[in-house]
């Protein structure tokens, strides 16, 4: 959630990260991922890139759906606007497509292909963000952008992976990592902004020197990388760190105020350890993190801490120890326990919503002491819910697969808070 509470939904690193951007309350990019604020325009920019002739980035709309087409991630502005992206197999070739909605996701298109693979290899993105002006970066490890609306798309060169984009107006900020290879899991974070909706960037990163983190993840992971609070303030954040002493892993957080001109340090306590944690920032400045261990067997432990002055300290709001014995049954059947990590939304200091693979929508009204699952029940334990996001404290949308509907992909969308929910399965063209 963000400034003038208005939010936009970015998807997660294609079955690996969330970013946002991904969740940061109502102020971040996903992630998926990670997901940034922007205002309630999808006007397209009437700058256009020259279109590529390469194969990855075709222009030409696509006008007839197939069976093999599926949502995988949405971008909205507001509770009716916003982008879908499919994925298309066929012939061993797939294609990641993306097309506009003003129906609240009833329809999406017109489709146009952005990059295609070869469907063996791993997906060259799977995230999606835009911002105010008709520019749109689908990324993850690659990117790829648009400055029309998403009717043309052209590869971007990066030198590292690309993790996160956040949007806040013209001012979008890119986190990247660059693996050495001979320490594939010590990544060193690059942090780009460009103040032209990414049409140029910043010569040199602005993140911490010291800022490190490990981007191989397998696919039942969700990790926050950045939090955008304002076009100057915004937190960084890599993935838990081990404790050697035995005490808490340890998440290092970077907070600037002044553009990444200068970063103060601080830490996520991962109570229960932690391979993995999302973070997401309250419209009132309150702090919500939750970090996840191995997933495993369709569950995964986690913890939830709470900080009230800009992450230095923390409260522990729920922990479940495991020792070194099995998990205790109390922890393997509570429903904050079940499914795996994907992303959080903090509605308030209080109120927080939690997605994840193999897991349906949950919430918490008390800070995240206690989880319980919103009903009617919205994902199950095969599929699960893929992004959360309130525009503001009534109106919210949710990206899952209906398990009572043969896993069919779905929107569910609330206008009273949370109290009732409506479902659509979305059409394209």
């Amino acid at each position: 959630m963000g400034p003038g509470w208005l939010k936009l939904i970015t998807g997660a690193f294609a079955g690996s990260l969330v970013l946002s951007g991904c969740s940061g309350g109502w102020s971040t990019s996903s992630t998926s991922h990670s997901r940034a604020p922007v205002t309630t325009s999808i006007t397209a920019s009437t700058t256009s890139p020259t279109p590529t002739t390469s194969p990855s980035t075709s222009s030409t709309p696509s006008s007839i759906p197939t069976p093999a087409e599926q949502l995988t991630d949405i971008a909205f502005f507001n509770p009716q606007m916003g982008y879908g992206a499919f994925t298309r197999q066929g012939n061993g070739t797939c294609q990641y497509l993306v097309g506009p909605t003003t129906d609240g996701g009833a329809t999406f298109g017109p489709l146009t292909p952005v990059t295609s693979w070869t469907c063996g290899n791993g997906a060259p993105v799977g995230a999606m963000a835009f911002d105010d002006h008709g520019d749109g970066f689908v990324y993850g490890p690659e990117l790829v952008v648009t400055h029309d609306g998403g009717r043309t798309w052209r590869q971007s060169t990066q030198p590292g992976s690309v993790l996160s984009v956040a949007a806040l107006g013209l001012s979008v900020w890119m986190v990247e990592s660059r693996c050495p290879a001979s320490s594939p899991q010590a990544c060193q974070l690059l942090l780009f902004a460009s103040t032209d909706g990414g049409r140029t960037w910043s010569s040199s990163s602005s993140a911490p020197p010291d800022a490190v983190g490990n981007a191989s993840f397998d696919g039942a992971q969700g990790q926050t990388w950045l939090v955008r609070l304002s076009q100057s303030t915004a937190y960084l954040v890599s993935n838990p760190i081990g404790n050697p002493q035995g005490g808490a892993d340890e998440a290092p957080l970077w907070l600037t105020t002044d553009g990444g001109s200068s970063w103060s340090t601080r830490s996520i306590p991962c109570v229960v350890g932690g391979l993995s944690l999302v973070l997401s920032a309250a419209p009132d400045g309150t702090l919500l993190a939750v970090c996840a261990g191995e997933p495993g067997a369709g569950m995964q432990i986690k913890s939830a801490v709470r900080s009230s002055n800009g992450g230095i300290t923390w409260t522990d709001e729920y922990s479940c120890f495991i020792g070194s014995s099995q998990p205790p049954p109390s922890c393997v059947n509570d429903a904050f326990n079940l499914g795996y990590l994907g992303e959080i939304d903090a509605v308030s200091a209080d109120t927080v919503y939690l997605v994840g693979d193999r897991s349906s929508l949950l919430v918490s009204h008390d800070g995240g002491a206690t989880w319980q699952q919103v009903n009617p029940a919205m994902g199950d334990t095969s599929d699960g819910t893929q992004q959360v996001i309130f525009f503001d404290r009534s109106d919210g949308l949710v990206f899952g697969f209906d398990g009572g509907n043969d896993d069919a992909p779905t929107l569910w969308s609330t206008n009273d808070g949370g109290k009732g929910w409506t479902a659509l399965v979305p059409k394209h063209y």
